[in-house]
C-alpha cells in the first residue's frame, strides 16, 4: 500500500487532528498547554502574539482582519482547528457568533508532540487544505450575486429544521453586510426581496429560510 492509499484511509471525521490529539501525550488539564474558554455573543477572543492552535469545540467563530470590523473573511464551525500565528504572522482577530466554546493550545507544544506521529505530514496537508478552502469559499462567494451571497451566509449561520433554515436573531443586516461584503442597506433590501418571494417566512415570529431544490437534493 503506497502513501496515497494510506492517506485516503486516514480518519478525517470530523478531521485528522482530533484523533492525533487523542493519541498524543498532551495534557489538556495543564494550563501551560491548553486553556478552555467560553465566549458570549460578539465577544472578542483575546490572544497573545505567540502561536496558538484554536479548537472550536462548540458554536461558530467569525474571523476578521485586525483593526477592521467591516469584513468577515472566514467562519469557523464546530471541530474546526485554526492555526493562529503559527506558519506565518496572521492579521486576524476572532469574535464569537452566539455562545462559543474553545480549547486553545500552545501550537509549538502541540506540533512538537505530534511531529513524532507517523501521520504528521497528513496533518499539515489537511490543515493547509482546510485554510485554502476557507479563502476559496470567500473568493468564490464574491463572484456571486448579492442575493446568492446572502442566501449562502444565512444558511451557514442558521440551524436546519423540517421546512427550512431557522435563522437566529444574531443574523441581522449588519452581520450579513460584514460576511457578504455589502452594505447593511443592501442586506436589508435583499432580505425584504426574499420575504416578498416567500423564500423567508415567519412562524411564531421566527424567520425561516425555506429549503430550495438544491437543499433538498433535487
Amino acid at each position: 500500500m503506497d502513501f496515497l492509499e494510506i492517506h485516503s484511509l486516514l480518519l478525517r471525521e470530523p478531521n485528522l487532528l482530533l484523533p492525533l490529539l487523542d493519541l498524543s501525550n498532551i495534557n489538556k488539564n495543564n494550563p501551560n498547554f491548553c486553556q478552555m474558554k467560553v465566549l458570549k455573543n460578539h465577544q472578542d477572543l483575546a490572544l497573545t502574539d505567540s502561536g496558538k492552535l484554536i479548537h472550536v469545540v462548540k458554536g461558530k467563530l467569525l474571523q476578521q482582519i485586525n483593526n477592521s470590523k467591516q469584513n468577515v473573511n472566514a467562519i469557523w464551525g464546530e471541530n474546526d482547528f485554526i492555526f493562529h500565528n503559527v506558519f506565518q504572522p496572521d492579521p486576524y482577530e476572532y469574535v464569537a457568533f452566539g455562545s462559543v466554546e474553545l480549547a486553545i493550545y500552545d501550537a509549538k507544544a502541540v506540533l512538537h508532540e505530534l511531529s513524532g506521529q507517523p501521520f504528521f505530514p497528513d496533518l499539515l496537508i489537511d490543515t493547509l487544505k482546510r485554510q485554502e478552502s476557507q479563502f476559496y469559499r470567500y473568493s468564490l462567494m464574491l463572484t456571486k450575486s448579492v442575493q446568492e451571497r446572502v442566501l449562502e451566509i444565512t444558511k451557514l449561520l442558521s440551524k436546519k429544521g423540517e421546512a427550512g433554515y431557522h435563522v437566529p436573531k444574531m443574523v441581522n443586516y449588519l452581520l450579513l453586510s460584514k460576511c457578504c461584503q455589502i452594505s447593511p442597506h443592501t442586506a436589508k433590501k435583499v432580505i425584504q426581496e426574499l420575504e416578498q418571494l416567500n423564500k423567508i417566512i415567519y412562524k411564531n415570529g421566527e424567520p425561516i429560510l425555506i429549503y430550495d431544490s438544491e437543499d433538498l437534493g433535487l
